[in-house]
Order: C-alpha cells, then structure tokens, then sequence
C-alpha cells in the first residue's frame, strides 16, 4: 500500500532548509463523484495541521490550474457520496486533502516532478501570535454589523406585531373567533350564546333607563336615604353614651 504512494517533500517557504513530507497517489475510485474526479484528483495524506485550503492551492498549482480542495479528517467511504459537511477550522490535527485539478496531465506532472510549492508562497499563511490575534479579533463583533442586524431583526418583529395586531382587530369587529390547534382553548362565540348575551345586556340596560324615571321616584328616594342616615346617627350616639358610662379611672 506505502508504494503505491509518492513522497513529496512540503515545504513552508522557500528558503527553509528543513521541511515536511506529505504521500501523494492518484484517487482512483470505482464510482464516479463530480467533487473527485477520476484522473483529475489527488489524493494526498499526513497534510500538516496549520495547512489551508488556500495555501495547499498554491502548493499544488505547480504541476497546473487547481480547480478545488477538499480538506478531510478520514478517507471518504464511498467516493460517490457527495461532500456537504465541510471540515471545523479550529481542528487542529494532520488531515487528508484531495486536490481536483482543471487539466489529467496535472496530475501525472506533479507525481512526476515530486515537487510542490511552498504552503506560505504568498505569505498569506498565519502562523504563532499572528494566527492568534487574527483568531481574538475574529471573535469581537463588529458594532455597526451588529447593529445592522439588530435593526434587521426588529424591523421584521414589529411587523410580525403590526400583522398579529391587525389580525385580531379584524376577528373583533367580525365578532367571530375561528377555532384552531393554536386557539383550541379560547371561548368560540356561537350564535345562540351571542343572542343569548344581547338579549341580558338590552335587559340591564331597559332596567337602569327606567329606574328613577319620575320625579317623585327620585324625592322619595332621597327621603329615605336621609332618614336612614338619621336612624344611623341615633344609634352612634346611643352607642356614644353608653361607653363613656362604662368607662371608669383606673390609676394602677
């Protein structure tokens, strides 16, 4: 299996004395796959944790026109899966890429030469406290993106409110609630229980119209307030007089 394996030394830049080593072969699968084309595709192992998709790009554009990478953590299973869950860029371990070239003879030439360029060609590739202060200031949201956002967020919230607001407003004047899984629970108005409703309020009302129509009604009916009021002053004062008989000075 090792054989069938080219060793391609990796280099991070150009002038390093020391370097890494990565295995390179043809992928060859027995099913077709749109993102691993047979005869167009790498399959390259032992890919260096701090190695990106972009880096490895330019690396592998040595033997030509570099059409996609694929980073993974394991070999595919089955090649004519499609690749949809891409790989976390925090994980930091030694991966596997497949690298889809646009032209077959890229392929054969980079096995060919054994030679790539070097990951950070461009010097694009973060490294050390460089990496890390990119990482710190990645996690600080943007206020003016953020506030972006929230105007987005409430702008679609009150209409939310506005249309929930209009929606019931129209239940209201109809004087109908239609009855769902959501409202199952609320009072459902039937007609009967409607008339039955009109028919008592009309009742109370026709009673307090006529109550205290006439004018005699409202004298007599002052008169006995004010008598009542009497009878009740009487008894407070009764009520008065027997307390302060019965109170008695206790000096001890």
């Amino acid at each position: 299996m090792a054989e069938e394996f080219t060793v391609i030394p990796l280099k991070f830049e150009e002038n390093d004395v020391h370097c890494h080593q990565i295995l390179v072969k043809e992928n060859i699968a027995k099913g077709s796959s749109k993102q691993k084309p047979v005869g167009r595709t790498l399959y390259a192992l032992n890919i260096p944790p701090y190695a990106t998709k972009e880096s490895l790009r330019q690396a592998f554009s040595a033997g030509g026109e570099v059409e996609n990478v694929i980073l993974q953590d394991k070999p595919s299973v089955n090649e004519t899966t499609p690749v949809t869950t891409p790989l976390p860029g925090n994980l930091f371990q030694f991966k596997i890429a497949y690298i889809v070239f646009q032209d077959k003879n890229s392929v054969k030439k980079v096995l060919k030469k054994r030679m790539v360029n070097p990951l950070n060609a461009n010097k694009t590739l973060l490294t050390g406290i460089d990496k890390w202060t990119k990482a710190y200031q990645e996690r600080i949201p943007d206020p003016v993106a953020m506030q972006v956002e929230i105007d987005r967020y409430m702008k679609a919230y009150d209409k939310q409110v506005a249309a929930a607001k209009s929606q019931n407003h129209q239940k209201q004047e109809s004087g109908w609630t239609t009855v769902s899984k959501k409202n199952s629970g609320v009072f459902s108005q039937k007609q009967s229980v409607v008339k039955k409703l009109e028919k008592k309020l009309d009742n109370d009302r026709n009673t307090k119209e006529l109550k205290n129509f006439y004018t005699f009604q409202i004298r007599e009916s002052k008169k006995n307030d004010i008598i009542s009021l009497r009878k009740k002053y009487d008894r407070d004062l009764k009520k008065m007089e027997r307390i302060k008989k019965t109170k008695r000075f206790k000096p001890y």
